[in-house]
């Protein structure tokens, strides 16, 4: 037997490692080169973003690896005199990101659904000035996209988005809201469809639920003495726990909150969070997210009792419960949780800047 089983082991360290995915790399500036994908991304992705003002045209491309929950997905919105185009197309063989020789593929001109634009960094959605938008593509729907992270906010963060495009959720609603987090997408497909006040997480009515909510580990962020339980809100009518691996390697990241069903798969909270190797579990009764039910459930015991009261979230006068943001592809400003992977919209020039160099015929509308 051993004699039999000697030339196996010998085969089997003479066959080569596997490999993972390999993907084009891009920068906003450099050269472009390939890159082996770490275990938790199996797909290559383009992302790409086009402004326009008077006939002129600025783009940034990145491309590289991403997460197996990415799908394709686009936004169009207006701020101030510039058209904003966020674009993301993911794909899963060697190299299938390689950039395609060739003169860009000028802005389009056909025109279908018609919906109202504006955003937070020109303060149109918060001062009722929307714009009108007319869509390019016919699959394209009107968005409103909310994304605010009291944890992470910043003067340039796209808390309001409103415009046309197709975003994973659609047609919505989808959201998701804690102590310190809300995002929220709405997709519709009639003309204007998307108008009307911004939606602001503390207007929308109580609906009985209470979850438990963190974010982090527990021993920061989500520890017993942070994790309190949320009164759930809107169309967030389930309990949602979630624990992957974030950015900087830690494995035990968590997030807890009140969620629309459709954030029970993995997508959202992994574009919203940047997690990989994600567990994400929802449950509809009261505070049945938290800790000490999951304790109990492995070991085979009885659901806690029903909590009490819940402790409600700091609230600062002027500004949402939850205030802040956070990114769809994660641009900053950012938009809905995973449109800005690369923080591109850091790369828009102001209304007017000599960056936008590029012209192209006509001035989309």
């Amino acid at each position: 037997m051993l004699l039999l089983l000697l030339p196996l082991l010998w085969l089997h360290t003479c066959l080569p490692a596997s490999k993972g995915l390999r993907c084009v790399r891009c920068e906003r500036t450099g050269a472009c080169g390939v890159e082996e994908c770490v275990p938790g991304q199996a797909l290559c992705r383009t992302t790409a973003l086009h402004v326009w003002e008077g006939g002129e045209e600025l783009k940034v491309v990145e491309r590289g690896c991403a997460h197996p929950e990415k799908t394709n997905r686009t936004m169009s919105y207006r701020t101030g005199p510039q058209i904003i185009t966020l674009t993301e197309t993911v794909c899963a063989s060697d190299l299938c990101n390689k950039p395609t020789p060739g003169q860009a593929a000028p802005f389009p001109r056909s025109r279908y659904l018609e919906c109202a634009s504006c955003a937070s960094s020109d303060m149109s959605c918060e001062r009722r000035r929307e714009q009108s938008l007319q869509c390019r593509h016919p699959g394209d729907q009107c968005l409103e996209v909310v994304s605010h992270r009291s944890q992470e906010g910043s003067l340039r963060d796209e808390r309001h988005s409103r415009g046309c495009g197709h975003l994973p959720g659609c047609p919505g609603p989808t959201g998701f809201h804690n102590n310190h987090t809300f995002h929220f997408l709405l997709c519709c497909n009639t003309s204007n469809c998307n108008k009307g006040p911004v939606r602001e997480l503390h207007n929308l009515p109580p609906n009985g639920l209470q979850c438990y909510s963190c974010e982090g580990n527990s021993t920061h962020g989500c520890s017993s003495d942070e994790t309190t339980l949320t009164d759930c809100r809107g169309p967030m009518n389930q309990c949602l726990e979630a624990t992957g691996t974030d950015g900087l390697g830690n494995r035990s990241y968590t997030v807890r909150g009140c969620a629309t069903a459709s954030w029970c798969q993995s997508l959202h909270v992994a574009e919203a969070f940047s997690l990989t190797h994600l567990s994400v579990t929802c449950c509809a009764g009261h505070g049945c997210n938290s800790p000490a039910s999951d304790a109990e459930h492995r070991r085979g015991g009885r659901p806690p009792a029903r909590p009490g009261p819940a402790r409600p979230p700091p609230h600062r006068a002027g500004h949402l419960q939850t205030v802040g943001s956070h990114s769809p592809l994660d641009l900053s400003p950012r938009l809905h949780p995973g449109l800005d992977p690369g923080g591109l919209l850091s790369s828009v020039p102001g209304p007017a800047s000599p960056q936008l160099r590029e012209p192209r015929a006509g001035t989309p509308g």
